[in-house]
């Protein structure tokens, strides 16, 4: 296939992709719940994915796209992966997963793509742990959430980014908190790369943790730098608000 990217990104070959995996992490406890996996190219370098799949998309080398990616995420989660830990995997639910390709298999699709809700059922069925990506970012998200029924939602890093100095998107993430807990779902914040943002995360009451101050994308993740991380939430013990009400005089 010829190259994929263009300038002024470096040219690619699918042949030349590779996998990041980005922790996730346990915020009780400090453990690694699962890693997500991030396209990138030779040795490592970015590459622009949401770029780099439009592009397919439009070329119609999409599908070929896809599968490589799920090839390289399962081969490198079961390379770096321990017993019971997540793999999460971006996808295009229009093609076929295999729930069975990986133990321990998260599909994270996209609250802002509309994708079938007789393919949302398929892949349940099939028994595929769905997870609504990116949430928070698109209008018409709690419709996306009745509508798909997911086992979690990954909240877009435009609420987290800031929150220990937002009074608003505090509220805003303690209420989505709440309703993750109401919903017997599973709850992860994206982007988390301050100390403040984490230490307010933890309070809200957000289950899982995901972000440049927890963990970056790596080829082989650091376990010795993952065990220091836990100590450290271990030493830091947060008491979870778990009220249902917020004093909106407080705001600004």
């Amino acid at each position: 296939m010829a190259a994929i990217l263009s300038s002024p990104e470096p040219s690619v070959r699918l042949s030349e992709l590779t996998v990041a995996l980005q922790p996730v992490l346990d915020l009780r406890t400090g453990d690694v719940h699962g890693f997500e996996a991030l396209l990138r190219g030779p040795d490592g370098c970015d590459v622009n994915p949401p770029a780099l799949f439009r592009r397919a998309r439009r070329e119609g080398w999409d599908e070929a796209l896809e599968y490589r990616a799920r090839e390289l995420a399962v081969a490198a989660a079961k390379r770096h992966l321990r017993e019971g830990e997540v793999l999460f995997l971006n996808g295009d639910a229009r093609f076929p997963v295999n729930a069975e390709c990986y133990p321990h298999l998260v599909l994270e699709i996209s609250e802002a793509r509309n994708v079938d809700r007789r393919l949302i059922t398929k892949l349940q069925r099939d028994g595929l742990a769905l997870y609504l990506d990116d949430y928070g970012v698109s209008h018409g998200n709690l419709s996306r959430l009745l509508d798909m029924r997911p086992a979690g939602i990954k909240v877009d890093r435009a609420i987290i980014q800031g929150i220990a100095s937002d009074p608003r998107r505090y509220v805003v993430a303690h209420a989505l908190a709440g309703l993750a807990d109401d919903l017997g779902i599973a709850i992860v914040a994206e982007g988390i790369e301050t100390a403040e943002d984490l230490a307010a995360i933890r309070r809200v009451g957000f289950g899982f943790g995901q972000g440049y101050f927890l963990g970056r994308p790596e080829l082989v993740p650091d376990r010795r730098r993952l065990r220091q991380v836990r100590s450290a939430l271990c030493e830091t013990a947060v008491i979870p608000n778990r009220r249902r009400r917020t004093v909106i005089a407080a705001l600004p």
